[in-house]
């Protein structure tokens, strides 16, 4: 591959970005649930503070593995840092008006607090400690800007 394609698959990529990462704690404890197919699905509301005053309340969904990880390990007031993409969807209330929906899909859902439990399942399952969990998230220095 040539160094001029390699660049331009790399500006394509970055062009549709869709990336959030969020720090907050948890509103109410995880709600799951399972499809007619059985697909696992959790939701719940993420409390974002704003740095100078005021509070984002944002609602994340989680899929599969996540979904069970994250009724399994967090409740209303955990600290949480959710990764994921943002989505914009459509449905038709009960009385046949059009809803907007805008809620972050979790990719990965750590908690960040030591809980009761001497160990806290991520995202692939495997038994992490909870002083890996916030060792591991180095929040200055994936920023962006």
């Amino acid at each position: 591959m040539s160094e001029r394609s390699r660049t331009s698959a790399q500006e394509k990529a970055v062009a549709n970005l869709n990336r959030i990462i969020l720090v907050g704690r948890l509103v109410t404890d995880p709600e799951q649930r399972s499809t007619m197919d059985g697909l696992p699905m959790a939701k719940f509301r993420l409390a974002v503070n704003r740095p100078q005053n005021g509070t984002d309340f944002i609602d994340i969904v989680a899929w599969r593995q996540v979904a069970e990880t994250c009724a399994a390990n967090l409740k209303k007031d955990s600290l949480a840092l959710v990764e994921g993409r943002i989505q914009i969807r459509s449905f038709e209330d009960q009385a046949g008006q059009r809803r907007w929906v805008t809620e972050v899909v979790a990719r990965n859902v750590t908690p960040l607090e030591k809980s009761n439990s001497k160990e806290l399942k991520i995202e692939t399952g495997a038994p992490v400690t909870p002083d890996e969990v916030v060792d591991d998230v180095d929040l200055v220095s994936d920023l962006p800007f």
